[in-house]
């Protein structure tokens, strides 16, 4: 993955999160596989690094990561698999005809799954030993869905879990 921060005062936190990802980043998107069943490839993905805002965004292939206040480890290979997994997700989502929208112009209930999949991902006890001391939490306005929804986790495959909740909240 390709890195980019917008101010050249913070070099140096750009440096550091690099550093991170580099050390983490094969075995991380390993057990992202073994988990959904995608394929992650990260070469075209780019990673802008925002100093003014502390919270993750995601694009067609680019995330943000907002470094605003700071942040430590833990919550940055957390955010970054968090938001690198959704631009996947949506991607699987498309090819599997599950969807016509694209992040930004997804229903408020699209937006929902797509969170739940990304907090369970995140949350996995194979996936939270790279972070464990990070804040992954549930957005209240998705709890609903969760509930309704996280049972079709189970399948370790996205494929079953868009699915089943896609038809479940037609």
């Amino acid at each position: 993955m390709k890195f980019k921060i917008n101010s050249k005062k913070n070099t140096m936190d750009l440096i550091k999160i690099k550093k991170l990802w580099d050390k983490y980043e094969k075995r991380i998107l390993i057990e992202i596989s073994k988990i959904t069943g995608l394929k992650i490839d990260t070469d075209k993905t780019l990673c802008k690094i925002d100093t003014k805002t502390s919270n993750g965004y995601y694009g067609k292939n680019q995330i943000i990561l907002g470094i605003g206040g700071g942040i430590n480890e833990d919550d940055t290979l957390m955010v970054i698999t968090h938001e690198l997994f959704h631009i996947f997700y949506w991607k699987r989502i498309k090819k599997i005809g599950l969807t016509k929208s694209s992040p930004g112009s997804e229903s408020k209930t699209e937006w929902s799954i797509a969170e739940v999949a990304a907090f369970l991902l995140t949350s996995s006890p194979t996936l939270k030993r790279y972070w464990p001391k990070a804040s992954i939490y549930l957005y209240p306005e998705i709890k609903k869905t969760y509930k309704e929804t996280e049972k079709f986790w189970d399948d370790k495959k996205i494929d079953n879990f868009a699915i089943g909740a896609y038809k479940l909240n037609k």
